[in-house]
């Protein structure tokens, strides 16, 4: 009876944490990647709107790959009639080099068009992009004014470098575009680069002369949002989308949300972020906490982009400074940037987050003495096991008392079939008349259940284990260990041979079978492993590795504790089970029989 109580709530309590996992995952999307003219038509398609003026203008919708933009003629002629400029520029491309990425700015809108981490590698072996050439540039400008709505995308801005190179750690440099239009409006851009972080600050000044038309608001774009990094978006869509501080709270919104118009979040926004599995691009306005937010969809793929409006209080212009941070979830590199960016590494559940905090900072702690993660998975599942030691063993010893009153209790169950009341209460009887607490294998389990959710929320979403090594085979804890690939594709399983999967389950089997005696139970021995071979076979090999391993420690704590017995417990309880309802029938039929010859006597 216990037994199957304690089974069935750790099933449940796992299989709602893994569930977790597979059911964020949305099915494969149709990516229809087209050329790069179609996702810059795309991504400067126009829709007519009236702003809180009362005045026309245009705003961009997300980028639709491969739809053409609706033509406004009348638009168009009054956009273009504000964006001419005033100084001859060359559009180019301009090299920045640090210490810890590259990064290409264009003249033409003063866009980001890529951006490279050094100490990253992609699956190939080259550096990780953010973003590229062949997608929209990011910073984009976009201004409200009296006359319409400027493109600032289309202006060539003249810059004061023509490349920058930063090999000093402590090296800093800054880059100025600048644009002066025919209508009296000039904008500048100063980019501030430094060797030791991954953050660039950015000074937006825009003003006008006293004949330009007034600037009401001003948009800017992070068009690209953040490039798929692993090699396969199946991997990583689940993890995808975008975070955003507003109000003190943290508020995640999962591409698989984001639909239509977008998402819009407005208030008191510290800082707004798009992310994939590993990393991240933030915006981050110092001193604005009137940004307006709109999260959009980049057309049909897994992936989001930011629309974040700012308002204009003056009628000079505005000059306004903000962040931006392109790099890894990493925690000391987000803590480094002082505004909370290391809350959006996502570490579970709110009440589980100090555990997972904490689990965190146990793993990077022993990988600063043991230069390897699988190693150090090894070591906090033995810790843990040993931290959890007295718990498991008082669970094992309540199956084993379970185990040598089984014989009982089935007699119990067979005696008062008919009335389920009277055999609760025989069975209670018996529980107290033996010493034996029903309970006492099922919530020592439950109390390690929080922190198995711990180390699955890290093992999940931090980037120091991404590409890190065990041994042999397992080259990449982050990810499933691949052994070899098969000829055609298993149900639930895929075409990939995962040897750790299959381990843990046999562990799980061998643990069940020291566990599980009742002959009704026996589907559950084969059953269990199988569901949870199944559940795990996608996940990190890292946190296989740990369940795997926690399993051989349980393995071995069961066996010392029957083996430290003064019987058999399985052989008796086995025997116990069999003869029980004979024996419980003989006294019976003894019983009887005395009763039957104290009556002749009587009689007699």
């Amino acid at each position: 009876m216990m037994d199957r109580r304690a089974l069935i709530a750790v099933f449940i309590s796992t299989l709602l944490i893994i569930g977790y996992e597979l059911f964020l995952m949305p099915k494969p999307p149709v990516v229809e990647p087209g050329p790069r003219e179609a996702r810059d038509a795309g991504a400067r398609a126009r829709e007519e709107v009236v702003d809180g003026s009362g005045r026309r203008r245009l705003t961009p919708p997300g980028p639709e790959i491969g739809e053409p933009p609706p033509v406004e003629p009348e638009a168009v002629v009054e956009k273009e009639a504000g964006v001419k400029a005033l100084t001859e520029a060359v559009e180019r491309i301009i090299d920045v080099s640090t210490p810890l990425f590259t990064m290409e700015i264009d003249t033409r809108g003063g866009l980001i068009r890529s951006t490279r981490l050094h100490r990253y590698d992609d699956p190939a072996g080259g550096p990780v992009v953010l973003n590229d050439s062949d997608s929209p540039g990011g910073l984009g400008l976009l201004i409200s004014t009296g006359d319409g709505e400027i493109d600032a995308r289309s202006v060539v801005f003249t810059a004061d470098k023509a490349s920058i190179r930063i090999d000093d750690p402590t090296g800093v440099e800054r880059l100025t575009l600048r644009q002066a239009l025919d209508n009296g409006i000039v904008i500048t851009r100063v980019f501030t680069f430094r060797g030791d972080t991954y953050e660039v600050g950015v000074n937006q000044k825009i003003g006008r002369e006293e004949a330009s038309p007034e600037v009401f608001s001003y948009r800017l774009l992070w068009e690209p949002g953040v490039a798929f990094t692993e090699g396969d978006p199946l991997y990583e869509r689940g993890q995808t989308g975008a975070i955003t501080s507003v109000g003190g709270a943290i508020v995640r919104d999962r591409t698989r949300k984001v639909k239509g118009d977008g998402v819009q979040r407005t208030g008191d926004v510290k800082w707004t972020a798009v992310q994939g599995k590993y990393f991240a691009v933030a915006l981050i306005p110092v001193n604005e906490p009137d940004a307006d937010v709109r999260i959009r969809r980049i057309g049909t793929e897994d992936r989001v982009w930011l629309d974040v409006k700012f308002p204009v209080r003056s009628s000079a212009g505005t000059e306004r400074d903000f962040f931006l941070y392109a790099g890894p979830l990493e925690m000391a590199a987000l803590s480094s940037t002082g505004v909370g960016l290391e809350k959006m590494i996502d570490l579970g559940y709110k009440p589980i987050q100090p555990l997972s905090k904490l689990m965190l900072k146990a793993v990077t702690m022993l990988h600063k003495v043991v230069r390897n993660y699988g190693v150090v998975i090894v070591l906090v599942s033995v810790l843990t096991k040993l931290l959890f030691y007295r718990l498991t063993h008082k669970s094992f010893q309540s199956m084993k008392d379970m185990q040598k009153i089984q014989g009982q209790v089935n007699a119990l169950k067979e005696k008062y079939k008919n009335d389920s009341q009277r055999m609760n209460k025989e069975m209670w009887a018996l529980y107290k008349r033996e010493g034996v607490n029903p309970m006492g294998g099922c919530l020592p389990m439950l109390l390690q259940m929080p922190v198995f959710i711990a180390l699955y929320s890290v093992l999940r979403s931090t980037i120091e284990l991404r590409q890190a090594p065990f041994v042999l085979w397992i080259n990449d804890l982050s990810r499933p260990d691949v052994l070899f690939h098969l000829p055609f594709p298993l149900p639930f399983l895929g075409e990939n041979f995962c040897l750790l999967p299959i381990l843990m389950g046999v562990s799980m089997f061998l643990q069940q079978k020291m566990t599980t005696v009742d002959p009704r139970q026996k589907a559950m021995v084969y059953m269990m492993p199988i569901v949870f071979t199944v559940m795990f076979y996608r996940l990190p090999s890292g946190l296989v590795l740990y369940w795997f391993v926690n399993n051989v420690l349980s393995i071995g704590q069961q066996w010392m504790i029957h083996r430290g017995g003064n019987d058999d417990a399985r052989g008796t309880t086995v025997k116990t089970i069999k003869t029980g309802r004979d024996a419980a029938s003989r006294r019976d039929d003894k019983a009887g029989n005395k009763r039957g010859a104290l009556a002749a006597k009587e009689t007699r």
